[in-house]
């Protein structure tokens, strides 16, 4: 799974337009859009949404609580990149990557999957 050109995006507007995503009382700390997909991150999950097809009808939806992710790797933008890298590695599964724009806050996913994983 990869997302390109996603953006930071409002938690809620995932939470308010994908309700039925989510469980009762289940929250959105963090949350990445691309033009039609999601990658979000709850406080038990992360979540990703593929939307396909050219209606945009057919959803996927992907979900990976916390405690089967084994490791994170977070790479920043620099000088000439134009995008931070995100890696999430799942034991006996190839690691879920995607791309965010370099205006993006990394600092609060960085804490969240810190704290998620610690033991």
């Amino acid at each position: 799974m990869g997302l390109l050109n996603a953006t930071e995006a409002s938690p809620e507007e995932f939470a308010h337009d994908h309700a039925h995503a989510l469980t009762e009382g289940e929250r959105v700390w963090v949350a990445y859009k691309t033009m039609r997909d999601w990658i979000v991150f709850t406080d038990w999950r992360v979540l990703h949404m593929d939307v396909q097809g050219l209606t945009g009808s057919k959803r996927q939806y992907f979900s990976v609580p916390y405690k089967s992710v084994t490791a994170f790797a977070i790479e920043s933008a620099g000088t000439f990149d134009l995008d931070a890298e995100i890696k999430i590695y799942l034991s006996g599964h190839q690691p879920i990557q995607f791309k965010i724009g370099r205006k993006s806050d990394v600092s609060r996913l960085q804490s969240l999957m810190a704290e998620k994983l610690r033991g």
